[in-house]
């Protein structure tokens, strides 16, 4: 199939991505660096020491700590230059919020400033709303919340019952309803408030602390992001000015671009939330000693030392390969142009599935190992005494917050249906060629063994789902009301893109580097495993759910197409124990 001019959202399943297109870590900059290591210091010297008082909810240091962080730069990068911030990379903003996450409330609270309070108005408000409150959020003299959330329409956005009518002098519009779950809700200045205008119609409006019938409900008491406010913000006939208003009938996609950001730099974060738990998890094992010998001795703690990195390792590749990918899709936009907010909407939908295909995997990556963590600890991991505790309550918000993972993997074959029939990508000739040899998924492997097994597997997760989104939209049923196989479905497509990202970040890294590659591949090689059976399984699942409808040739294709990485492709507890003491030896996350 020929390949696409430019990068598209979903190609990457229909087409071969040649490893000089994407980005990977070990491409930042000195300068990128030095940007990521202000972020960990900020975070080690004044965030980390106030722990305590930040999860008791003590709200004034947060605000405080926010304006410091203002200070540093620290919230302004996704404000452009005009607008008082300083314009970073994609790649350069995901090493920001890996490198903040250990104190997770602390992170959130960043996350809903620079993202979900900040991305709306820049993407959809004019100059003049940009010019007047950016500045304020990129310094932290302001902090922002996002209200979008109700009781009665959590994932189902268009369900909102918040209302916003034009008052009869045209000069404010009057604004009725309730929003819950508001992080950031205590301390904002300004409320980015997503309201219903007309049937089908949403706005955006943007509504400070201070407004008349403006309210607030009390804290939630929640299982974990202690340090976070998060309240009921109650709206009774709230006037605001028609000037605070924009996205004027398009609030839902200013609200749907926003939370796509979300869902990517949620998983940066995670990255750098699950290196700081290796760090201990690696100290601790060669500390410990139970019947004389280190912990780290034994071949479960190994294990489980493995499967840490290789995972870490695996969703560092995605986040920052679609990190690269979003840089391209908003690259030449001008902010303060007329063309600005269509440029901005492009460019923020353009990668939605990735978006979506990465929280899901991000976030219960983060579940697995950080209840792996309390595991390797034994009695001390269960306690408050050390931060396991904190990060398994803390993390478990991932899975629910910026969209269900149930609904973001119905998303994954939306989407990626909804551009094959707009004509977007061409998926129906590919899910019809699917089974073609002569057809490459993915770039050749040049010789390397290890990555070409990694390469077949990739391609094979590719075809297998092709081939099962065929048969899903040959149903008599409506293929959406089939949720179960549909999300088993974005399961092989997330397997796939794993695989690839994989494959693709080694090929790229053993160009860039003369370091020894036996790190880099030990952990592609334990991730592809993982990532392949995870594909094996989710594909099996789809097919016997789909019947006698699935013809055998598909289950022929999807048998082959897996075992590139059965289990006695490789010794699986060979290379894990090799890359335990990797490891044990770099003291943590090695530096491939």
């Amino acid at each position: 199939m020929t390949r696409t001019t430019h990068k598209r959202g979903g190609a990457f399943l229909l087409e071969a991505t040649l490893p000089e297109e994407i980005f990977v870590p070990e491409m930042f900059t000195a300068e990128d660096r030095l940007i990521g290591k202000t972020a960990e210091q900020f975070l080690h010297d004044r965030v980390l020491p106030h722990t305590e008082a930040i999860e008791r909810g003590d709200h004034a240091l947060v605000r405080q700590l926010m304006l410091q962080a203002g200070e540093l730069g620290l919230l302004a990068g996704d404000v452009p230059e005009v607008y008082g911030g300083l314009g970073l990379s994609h790649m350069v903003e995901a090493l920001i919020a890996e490198k903040l996450n250990f104190q997770q409330s602390f992170a959130l609270t960043h996350e809903v400033q620079t993202v979900l309070g900040a991305l709306p108005l820049l993407y959809f408000g004019n100059h003049e709303q940009k010019s007047r409150y950016l500045p304020k959020i990129a310094s932290g003299e302001w902090i922002a919340g996002f209200a979008l959330s109700e009781a009665r329409s959590g994932s189902d956005v268009l369900g909102m019952q918040t209302r916003a009518t034009p008052s009869s002098d045209g000069r404010h519009f009057i604004l009725s309803g309730e929003k819950m779950w508001i992080t950031n809700a205590g301390i904002a200045d300004l409320f980015t408030v997503f309201a219903r205008t007309g049937e089908k119609e949403f706005t955006a409006l943007l509504v400070q602390r201070n407004s008349e019938g403006l309210s607030l409900g009390r804290e939630e008491h929640k299982l974990g992001m202690h340090g976070t406010s998060t309240r009921r913000v109650v709206f009774e006939e709230v006037k605001v000015p028609r000037e605070n208003v924009f996205a004027d009938g398009m609030g839902h996609h200013a609200a749907f671009c926003a939370l796509n950001m979300g869902r990517f730099r949620l998983e940066a974060g995670a990255v750098g939330g699950l290196k700081q738990i290796l760090a201990l998890c690696a100290s601790y094992a060669k500390q410990r000693k139970t019947f004389g010998r280190p912990i780290g001795d034994y071949g479960l703690i190994r294990h489980k030392l493995a499967e840490m990195a290789a995972h870490i390792f695996a969703l560092e590749s995605m986040v920052y390969r679609l990190a690269g990918d979003l840089e391209e899709a908003f690259s030449g936009i001008v902010p303060d142009s007329e063309e600005a907010p269509t440029r901005y909407r492009a460019a923020a939908e353009e990668f939605a599935l990735e978006c979506c295909a990465v929280k899901v995997i991000g976030s219960e990556v983060y579940s697995y190992l950080a209840d792996e963590a309390i595991q390797l600890h034994g009695g001390y991991g269960y306690t408050e005494e050390l931060p396991f505790a904190r990060a398994w309550r803390d993390q478990r918000l991932l899975r629910i917050g910026e969209g269900a993972n149930e609904l973001l993997r119905i998303a994954v074959v939306t989407q990626l249906m909804r551009r094959g029939q707009t004509g977007i990508l061409p998926l129906w000739q590919a899910m019809a060629e699917a089974e073609s040899a002569n057809r490459p998924l993915v770039a050749p492997a040049e010789g390397k063994d290890a990555l070409a097994t990694i390469a077949d597997a990739a391609d094979g997760a590719k075809r297998s789902a092709l081939l099962l989104l065929r048969e899903l939209t040959q149903r008599e049923e409506p293929w959406r009301e089939a949720q179960e196989i549909v999300a088993a479905i974005a399961d092989v497509i997330g397997a796939a893109y794993g695989l690839e990202s994989l494959y693709l970040r080694c090929l790229r890294c053993l160009k860039l580097t003369d370091r020894s590659a036996e790190p880099l591949l030990l952990s592609a090689q334990v991730a592809a495993i993982a990532y392949a059976d995870t594909a094996y399984r989710a594909a099996n699942y789809a097919v016997a759910s789909l019947g006698i409808g699935m013809p055998m040739s598909a289950n022929r294709s999807l048998e082959k197409a897996m075992e590139a990485l059965r289990l006695n492709a490789w010794n699986p507890m060979q290379l894990r124990r090799r890359l335990a003491e990797v490891v044990l030896e770099a003291d943590g996350y090695p530096n491939v």
